[in-house]
């Protein structure tokens, strides 16, 4: 397989216990929201339908194919971390796998084709592969990697498994067997919610701290119109891509903040929530995280990343002051 990020945690994936019973399935759907952990999962799960050691699950492998085809491209981004291209699966991908269907597997008892980013498919794609879905030719297997809905017809003809995030202790116990910085270990652990790919790469963000800080300096700025300047001031000058990780960092602390107000633990270090927390309620945070995921939508379709900043703060605004009343 193409190097990835997670290949050394692999005995982590391998013991989980959401996938202890496969081995006969023909159709599965891998789901979750850690792309790189449904890569590694699904070449063990590959690995058992064809009867190899899991040992050699992340080697390359005739019979084991993965779509799509094009390898993956890094750029770096503005933060100096690496963000990595995410190709669709095509309509000319999807012709390929179905042409190919009859042909004897060179090397292995079956034949698997692994679709990642299966969510990425065109309902045009997905129907083309149901009936191969729910019947394929002998010795052929799919493995389907989803961190987004597909139609309901393709999903009612597989096994599907849900990839769990992992403990925080353990994300961070072996995030510190391949890294030093400790403090940036713990952050990262925090911030992935149990995913270790997120984790991953935040480790690689070099910018992810001041992201962080960032986030809680807006949160805590959102506090009324005439912290509204201060509030901009802080997000001016953020390109789409910074914005977008200004967002997810956001919406971890408002639900933090929620849990905070009504006792329970919280994920990221609890001085640091008990610092931005004033002024909010359980519900006005919890609205306020619904307001964030609202504005990632409209920062992923392109909207004017200041205008999705400056509609999100006057939200944030808009609930607390009404949760006060």
């Amino acid at each position: 397989m193409s190097e990835c990020v997670l290949k050394k945690y692999a005995y982590l994936y391998a013991d989980l216990d959401c996938i202890k019973n496969v081995g006969n399935e023909t159709s599965v759907l891998l789901s979750g929201e850690d792309d790189d952990g449904l890569k590694v999962l699904s070449r063990i799960v590959a690995a058992r339908m064809c009867g190899i050691s899991e040992q050699n699950a992340l080697d390359d492998h005739a019979d084991i194919i993965v779509y799509p085809r094009p390898a993956e491209e890094k750029k770096k981004t503005k933060s100096g971390g690496e963000k990595t291209k995410r190709y669709a699966i095509s309509v000319d991908d999807i012709k390929e796998i179905l042409d190919s269907l009859y042909l004897t597997p060179f090397e292995l008892k079956n034949k698997v084709y692994i679709i990642e980013n299966a969510e990425s498919m065109s309902e045009i794609c997905q129907n083309k592969l149901l009936k191969s879905l729910e019947e394929p030719p002998p010795r052929v297997c799919f493995v389907l990697c989803a961190s987004g809905k597909l139609l309901p017809t393709v999903e009612s003809r597989c096994n599907r498994i849900e990839l769990p995030p992992f403990d925080i202790a353990v994300v961070e116990r072996e995030l510190s067997r391949f890294h030093k910085d400790g403090a940036a270990v713990k952050l990262a652990a925090q911030a992935s919610r149990g995913n270790l790919g997120t984790a991953e790469r935040i480790l690689a963000d070099a910018g992810f701290k001041d992201t962080y800080e960032s986030a809680k300096k807006l949160i805590r700025l959102a506090s009324g119109s005439k912290m509204f300047a201060h509030a901009a001031a802080v997000y001016e000058k953020m390109s789409r891509d910074k914005v977008e990780s200004l967002l997810g960092v956001v919406e971890y602390l408002l639900n933090d903040i929620a849990r905070y107000c009504i006792g329970v633990g919280t994920v990221f270090d609890s001085k640091d929530i008990q610092e931005i927390a004033d002024g909010y309620t359980p519900h006005s945070a919890t609205l306020a995280a619904e307001a964030v995921r609202e504005a990632k939508k409209h920062n992923a379709a392109n909207c004017m990343p200041q205008a999705v900043m400056d509609t999100l703060i006057l939200k944030i605004m808009e609930v607390k002051a009404q949760c006060r009343k």
